[in-house]
């Protein structure tokens, strides 16, 4: 019955490649997609499922057991944010129908997409590094050919500082997993945790995990998320939706994964950088979205804030905190892909992205308005909208620590 770990990778592979063969049948191709993503959607609600009646669940592919063979995870987390990953697929699948143009479609957009899905669901799903490495490079070369579909001269330009950016991060990557097997001499997640353990604190282990950090913190765009607002906003409304979605979330959960699991061994000091880095990027992101006057850009900056939240949670280094975090990933995931998806809707109605034109549409538009209106209120965390329960769990969780460490806050211990 693990077989059922490894559904969620196959099926978007198989679709991918069904779409693939059809690549002159766009109706043939939409029906292949729908169908392919309806049974990755059932499949993950039944491995969360199983997930809860019996643990976690792992799969040694080709019976080779871990360290020495590939092994799939299925535990809570994972499970959860597969499901979440499925219900974004699906909802920008059907978007894609009304918004993408019949050359894109031909240009192979359907199979790319669920190339795409693949890869996100191996990062979720792997139980070691070189595979976190190969479903990572998976969902990056996806990546790259759906925001240059379209070919024109902003997609080309950001199209390359993408690739440029993702080439040096993942050059990085192989290096810090090859200096880490190295010491090692395993890449399996549990087996690295007791081997670095048994290594204890030094200064080779601790470079190997800023190597680390730095990468998955350029795929998450903490910190330094220099080439995510452009990038973000050369392809079309469904695409950016899709990536401000996943993508930011895949590097956040490397980090999150890695630093529980593996680099555990000196938390007072990597808790304080993520820290660090986490209020920059909140800052930084809020300074950039009310920079702007157009919606693309207001939307991309709060993805950037959003990623800086949910890595505080990871610097709280509490229960709590992390209980907050995933509950606050899980709804920056769906929020965020549809306040994109009715941004690109507003855009295409109004015929810009410039806020001062865009006057009135409330009132030709109303239920498109008012369904922009709630989820921005959802975004913003007020109660009783998803925001407000991770929000809290997490600003919490921080304070306890804060008052924890710092002796002048403990009068506000109450909070």
């Amino acid at each position: 019955m693990n077989n059922l770990v490894v559904l969620p990778i196959l099926l978007p592979l198989i679709t991918g490649v069904l779409a693939l063969l059809f690549f002159r049948k766009t109706n043939i191709q939409r029906i292949i997609s729908v169908i392919g993503l309806l049974f990755t959607a059932a499949v993950s609600t039944i491995l969360i499922t199983r997930v809860a009646q019996t643990g976690v669940l792992t799969l040694n592919m080709g019976g080779w057991a871990p360290p020495y063979g590939i092994v799939l995870v299925a535990d809570m987390v994972s499970a959860l944010l597969v499901v979440a990953a499925s219900i974004i697929a699906l909802a920008c699948l059907l978007y894609a129908f009304r918004s993408v143009n019949k050359e894109r479609e031909e240009h192979h957009f359907y199979p790319f997409f669920h190339f795409l899905i693949a890869g996100v669901n191996g990062s979720f799903l792997t139980g070691d590094l070189f595979n976190l490495f190969v479903s990572f490079e998976l969902m990056l070369i996806s990546s790259y050919a759906l925001i240059v579909l379209g070919g024109t001269e902003r997609q080309l330009r950001e199209t390359i500082k993408y690739v440029l950016i993702n080439i040096v991060s993942s050059a990085l990557f192989v290096a810090s997993i090859g200096f880490l097997y190295s010491i090692t001499g395993t890449l399996n997640m549990a087996d690295l945790s007791v081997k670095i353990a048994e290594v204890g604190q030094s200064g080779v282990i601790t470079l190997i995990a800023v190597l680390f950090l730095i990468v998955f913190s350029i795929k998450a765009g903490l910190f330094l998320f220099f080439w995510l607002s452009g990038s973000y906003a050369a392809p079309p409304a469904v695409v950016t939706a899709l990536f401000a979605g996943l993508l930011t979330k895949v590097g956040l959960y490397a980090i999150v994964r890695t630093f529980t699991l593996i680099f555990y061994h000196d938390p007072d000091f990597f808790h304080a950088l993520i820290g660090w880095m986490a209020g920059a990027t909140m800052v930084l992101g809020v300074i950039g979205a009310i920079s702007y006057r157009d919606v693309n850009k207001i939307l991309i900056y709060n993805v950037v804030a959003g990623v800086g939240f949910v890595a505080f949670g990871m610097a709280a280094a509490s229960r709590p905190a992390l209980e907050g975090l995933l509950f606050y990933m899980l709804h920056d995931m769906l929020i965020k892909t549809l306040l994109f998806l009715l941004g690109g809707a507003l855009i295409a109605v109004a015929g810009t992205s410039k806020l001062d034109n865009m006057g009135g549409l409330i009132h030709r538009y109303p239920l498109l308005g008012w369904m922009f209106f709630i989820s921005a209120l959802a975004l913003a965390g007020l109660p009783p909208f998803s925001g407000f329960p991770g929000s809290c769990f997490s600003l919490k969780a921080a304070c306890r620590q804060a008052c924890m460490v710092l002796p002048a806050l403990r009068c506000f211990r109450a909070c």
